[in-house]
């Protein structure tokens, strides 16, 4: 989770430890006019378990929960209310899909929550409403963070393998040392002349433009334009480097777009192989 100060701690002894208070911050009271614990907010409630709140109704687009959690947070003080941005910003990596347009929008709120209005100003509170249901609005998905955890598990367990014979791994890793040999599923493509591996095979300007180039996707336009810079490459016209001319059938290759249902495979003559595209 964030690293803010507020997060509960494994002490040396291994018990669960609270956070130290700051006792150079500002007396605050609640609602009822009484002084504020350090880990209580105006209403009451645990900062720690209104900030968790927060992030779970993100998980489950529960805007309004999102949107008083967010309210109760920025306007408990100055320090809730960073607490609340930092973990704004990390819902929107944490349980939001990739790709989303949530962590612009809070970042831009956030700016406006600060530079625009001044400490406790009602526009503020606005702000961290806005933000929290952009964040319970957008489509949710936790793919980074188990990405992360299975990559990482992974790897140990790989190298636990190594280490000792009678261990079996769970998982391989997405990408295996097979697959990233020469003509393996990802080393065809991945070793070409801008890698170390691929210079000493030989695999020069031809072998980029044909495989290494492709895209999954492309514009007609793009295409058109592919298409001549390839031909643009023969002896002949010698603008630029390789000078090297393909065949009709090399370029179609290069041009389409890779194959959605497996994106690594190769579609040009089985019998292809690396001498074709020497230096």
């Amino acid at each position: 989770m964030s690293g803010d100060h507020d997060q509960f701690r494994f002490g040396e002894d291994g018990e669960l430890e609270e956070p130290d208070d700051d006792e150079d911050e500002e007396e605050q009271t609640n609602d009822l006019g009484e002084e504020m614990p350090w880990y209580e907010t105006k209403g009451g409630f645990r900062r720690d378990v209104m900030s968790s709140l927060f992030q779970k109704a993100v998980r489950r687009s529960d805007d309004e929960t999102a949107a008083f959690a967010a309210w109760e947070l920025v306007r408990s003080g100055p320090k809730y209310e960073t607490h609340y941005w930092n973990r704004a910003v990390l819902a929107c990596i944490e349980d939001l899909v990739a790709g989303n347009e949530a962590t612009e929008h809070v970042l831009r709120y956030e700016d406006l929550a600060k530079n625009r209005y001044a400490d406790n100003d009602w526009a503020r509170r606005l702000c961290a409403i806005a933000a929290a249901m952009v964040c319970a609005r957008a489509r949710s998905g936790r793919e980074t963070t188990h990405a992360n955890g299975y990559f990482s598990n992974t790897m140990v367990d790989r190298a636990r393998a190594q280490q000792d014979d009678d261990h079996e791994p769970l998982y391989a890793p997405p990408v295996t040392d097979e697959e990233l040999e020469g003509d393996g599923k990802y080393g065809f493509i991945a070793k070409d002349k801008h890698t170390y591996p691929g210079s000493g095979m030989g695999r020069g300007w031809a072998h980029f433009r044909i495989h290494g180039a492709r895209c999954s996707d492309e514009t007609e336009l793009g295409q058109k334009w592919w298409r001549r810079v390839l031909r643009y490459d023969a002896p002949e016209y010698a603008y630029r480097e390789p000078e090297v001319t393909f065949t009709e059938e090399e370029i179609e290759h290069a041009v389409e777009p890779t194959p959605e249902d497996e994106p690594w495979r190769c579609d040009l003559a089985e019998d292809a192989n690396l001498n074709e595209f020497d230096e």
